[in-house]
C-alpha cells in the first residue's frame, strides 16, 4: 500500500470523527434550546468531548502539514487558530449557568467549524480515491490488483 493513501485514509478517519463530535454537540445545542435537556446535562456532554476533538484536530491538522498536503491543512488552521485561542482564554468549555446566552455563538462556532470539516472531508474523500487510482495505473499496482480480484474470485 502506498503511504499517501494510509496518509490520506488516517486524514479521513480523523475528519470523519471530528464531524462527528461536531455534530453531536450541535445535537446538544438544539436539544437545549428546545428544552428536551437540561442545562447542566447538555454541558457536561458537551464540554466532555472538547479535549478529544482539540487533539484529533492538532493530529490531523500535523498529520497534513508534515506529508505536505498543504492546501487541506490551510483549510484546517482557521478552526486550529480559533480553538487555541478558546483554550489558551479558557473559554473552550461550556458553562452551565451561562449556556442559555451562550447557545446563539456556539452554534455559530461549531456550525462553522462542520463545514469547514465537510469540506475537508470531501477533499479527502476526493484525494484518498485518486491516490487509489493512480495507485492501479502503475506495473505493480497492477499486478496487485490482478492478484487480488484473482485469489477473490478463487474463494468464490
Amino acid at each position: 500500500m502506498n503511504f499517501t493513501f494510509l496518509v490520506w485514509l488516517l486524514a479521513l478517519l480523523l475528519t470523519a470523527a471530528l464531524l462527528g463530535i461536531t455534530m453531536y454537540s450541535l445535537i446538544s445545542l438544539s436539544d437545549l434550546e428546545n428544552d428536551f435537556i437540561n442545562p447542566h446535562d447538555s454541558s457536561v456532554s458537551i464540554n466532555r468531548w472538547v479535549e478529544p476533538k482539540y487533539v484529533i484536530e492538532a493530529v490531523l491538522f500535523a498529520l497534513l502539514l508534515l506529508t505536505g498536503k498543504w492546501v487541506t491543512a490551510s483549510l484546517l488552521l482557521g478552526v486550529c487558530a480559533w480553538d487555541l485561542r478558546t483554550y489558551l482564554r479558557s473559554e473552550h468549555k461550556v458553562d452551565v449557568t451561562e449556556i442559555f446566552r451562550q447557545i446563539p455563538h456556539e452554534k455559530k462556532v461549531r456550525m462553522v467549524s462542520l463545514l469547514v470539516y465537510l469540506v475537508t472531508f470531501v477533499i479527502t474523500i476526493y484525494k484518498l480515491v485518486e491516490t487509489a487510482i493512480y495507485s492501479l495505473l502503475n506495473d505493480d499496482g497492477r499486478r496487485a490488483a490482478h492478484n487480488l480480484f484473482k485469489e477473490a474470485a478463487a474463494t468464490m
